[in-house]
């Protein structure tokens, strides 16, 4: 097997001599890694920008030319005394690059051996003719977190602390004339400032290694072999008390130079030329990563958890586990969990980490406690998924995992267990979407939910697949039903070193239990979805009847237990819905302890006592009595259609019991 590569710039690519022109290697499968290695090094930042370009200051570790290099859309922008270098990939090449790290074709089918992967590339050079001896460039916008680069054995190459800015000045590139780099909308865009007494005539940009520059349409058009790039007609403006006031100006382009026609401005008023560069396409992050569950700390900042598949996803220095543990070799398709931290107004990345073994892991829901501290819930097949304080590795199939980071995202871990019995724990029916039985939309084989009470302790809802799911003596439910799977629901102390409980939920066909909350005085409610006409509990006086399973064929309600805090007794169960498919997929109380529910049904809902409702829609929210007697409020939300058209994610009720939902639109089915 071999690999095929067009690629261009010593910058990211040691093994070719030039720099900023096209070239042409082959590259065996040996040598194979340390290529991707430093491809995805290039891209990283992409999945790290939020839609602003970061530029990455150079210690070493890229040609002794660049001072600063940002990631753009599907390529590279280097910025070198005196000008800049652009390295665009083709989209196509790069994705099929992608699925070949993925163990597929480019067709999509399995890999047979015998594949070639083509990447086709495409640098080119700009710089600016005459520029003065007195230019510097002076970053700014710093953010808090900085890049380290340790590739190879030769340190002269390696790069520690390198400082991250969201934009570059070069300073008097000609006389009272400057150069900004800066993101606008998540576009490059670059200012030319010219002070007073600065010379419009004087500027003027070479194209080096372009394959054609014309003029079309007021837009500068950068032909190459990779596809067009274009810049923007340059708006130009001076600004005054009585605000901007737009001046003509237009490219002219002769002999692959460029230079700025400017008619009827003030000299003596600082004149701004503001083009934005559009580059060929899009290609997101070095790893291809999906999102899964989000939540928010005490002081507002945000966290994201997700699957990547690979190396490449944009871990901060010092982060706990900063090495992809899936391993490029370790099979098809193997994932880490990626957490990120945001900073609350979302501009800074306080940190990103995996967090995984050699096998695959998702995380299926975040929750964070009052010092800052994350805890995950999800699942993993992986047999060195990291666990300590008593965590045991329970079967080689998938088990549910719960990890606790401290608030820095740094080693070492507060609590992490695994926790399951021979089957598969942690999944919901199948560990492939394959929208039977209580898999109706997209991503249902992963939901599951962990929450916190007011003392720290862990609470989790989720699915068992075990008859020996280690359930805890005196739980509620000690047997597993007839079904393929049951509800699970475990308790564990703050630390994660003990597991307080662990139950059983379910009857004797299929059941999942995806949601819980704490109520005010302490009881836990649980939701899902159930296929058991003798679903656990006490159903008398609650909303729904004995259950609404269709005479017992074949078809799914939802479902809301009410459990004491100790795990022992099953306080009250109702079934939700209607004759058709209904499951409950968020519970959430207010603070005068009432219970809100949100699902999706295919039957016809019922609505009650409620200002709003958009008539036949299939996704429903209701407040309910705490004793689950009567709803309080029922209504529906949605298209109207005959199906549900959102796959719920997530839920929330505030202090004015105002309600919330998102979810993903048109994966039903």
């Amino acid at each position: 097997m071999t690999l095929k590569g067009h690629f261009l710039t010593q910058l990211f690519n040691p093994f070719l001599p030039k720099f900023g022109y096209f070239n042409r290697n082959i590259f065996t499968l040996k040598n194979f890694l340390t290529f991707f290695t430093l491809l995805i090094i290039t891209f990283a930042g992409t999945a790290q920008s939020y839609n602003n370009i970061e530029f990455i200051e150079n210690k070493g570790q890229w040609d002794s030319r660049v001072q600063y290099k940002g990631d753009v859309s599907n390529g590279s922008f280097f910025i070198r005394n005196g000008g800049f270098t652009v390295v665009q990939h083709n989209p196509v090449d790069f994705a099929n690059l992608k699925k070949y790290i993925h163990g597929q074709a480019p067709n999509g089918d399995p890999l047979t051996g015998n594949e070639t992967v083509v990447v086709n590339s495409h640098a080119y050079d700009v710089d600016f003719i005459g520029a003065s001896a007195a230019l510097r460039t002076v970053p700014d916008k710093k953010i808090s977190t900085y890049n380290n680069y340790f590739i190879g054995n030769d340190p002269s190459k390696w790069g520690a602390d390198c400082k991250i800015f969201q934009a570059i000045t070069l300073k008097e590139v000609y006389p009272d004339i400057d150069v900004r780099y800066y993101t606008d909308n998540g576009f490059l865009k670059y200012d030319i400032i010219v002070k007073p007494g600065g010379d419009v005539s004087k500027i003027a940009l070479r194209y080096k290694g372009v394959n054609g520059l014309q003029v079309k349409n007021k837009e500068l058009k950068v032909a190459t072999s990779v596809g067009e790039l274009k810049e923007s007609s340059p708006y130009t403006y001076q600004s005054s008390v009585a605000g901007k006031s737009e001046i003509n100006c237009k490219y002219v382009v002769k002999d692959n130079i460029v230079r700025f026609e400017v008619k009827n401005y003030d000299p003596s008023t600082t004149l701004i030329i503001d083009p934005v560069v559009v580059f060929c396409s899009f290609s997101g992050s070095s790893a291809d990563n999906w999102g899964f569950t989000a939540t928010y700390g005490p002081d507002g900042s945000m966290f994201g958890g997700g699957i990547v598949f690979g190396t490449g996803f944009p871990v901060s220095s010092g982060a706990y586990q900063t090495r992809f543990g899936g391993g490029i070799n370790s099979g098809q398709g193997a994932v880490d969990i990626g957490v990120i931290k945001l900073s609350p107004d979302g501009s800074n990345r306080i940190y990103a980490t995996y967090i995984g073994g050699s096998g695959n892991e998702q995380p299926h829901s975040l929750v964070v406690d009052n010092q800052g501290n994350l805890i995950l819930a999800g699942r993993s097949n992986s047999a060195d998924y990291p666990v300590i304080n008593n965590g045991t590795l329970a079967s080689t199939g998938f088990d549910i995992v719960v990890t606790k980071l401290n608030a820095n995202g740094t080693g070492p871990l507060i609590g992490s267990r695994r926790i399951g019995g021979t089957n598969d724990d942690g999944v919901n029916i199948s560990t492939t979407r394959a929208l039977q039985s209580l898999q109706q939309n997209y991503g249902d084989d992963g939901r599951s939910e962990v929450t916190l009470d007011g003392a720290g302790n862990v609470y989790v809802a989720s699915s068992t697949q075990s008859n020996n799911f280690p359930v805890t003596a005196g739980a509620f439910q000690t047997s597993f039903g007839r079904g393929l799977q049951d509800g699970v629901v475990l308790k564990l102390t703050p630390t994660l070193n003990t597991l307080l409980f662990a139950s059983y939920l379910g009857g004797s066909a299929n059941d999942a239990a995806y949601v819980l909350s704490i109520a005010p005085g302490g009881d836990i409610y649980v939701g899902g979805g159930t296929e058991s006409s003798d679903f656990i509990g006490d159903h008398s006086g609650t909303v729904g009847p004995s259950n609404n399973l269709n005479n017992n064929n074949p078809t799914i309600d939802g479902f809301i237990a009410r459990i004491n805090n100790t795990g022992s007794t099953l306080i009250k169960s109702a079934y939700i819905g209607t004759n058709g498919i209904d499951q409950v997929f968020g519970i959430q109380f207010d603070r005068n302890g009432f219970p809100y529910i949100m699902g999706q049904t295919t039957g016809s809902w019922q609505v009650f006592n409620a200002t709003y409702s958009n008539p036949n829609s299939k996704q429903f929210i209701a407040k309910l009595q705490p004793n689950l007697s009567a709803y309080i409020y029922s209504t529906v939300f949605g298209n109207g259609s005959a199906t549900p058209n959102i796959s719920p994610t997530a839920f929330l009720v505030d202090r004015c019991e105002n309600v919330y939902v998102s979810g993903w639109g048109g994966f039903y089915r």
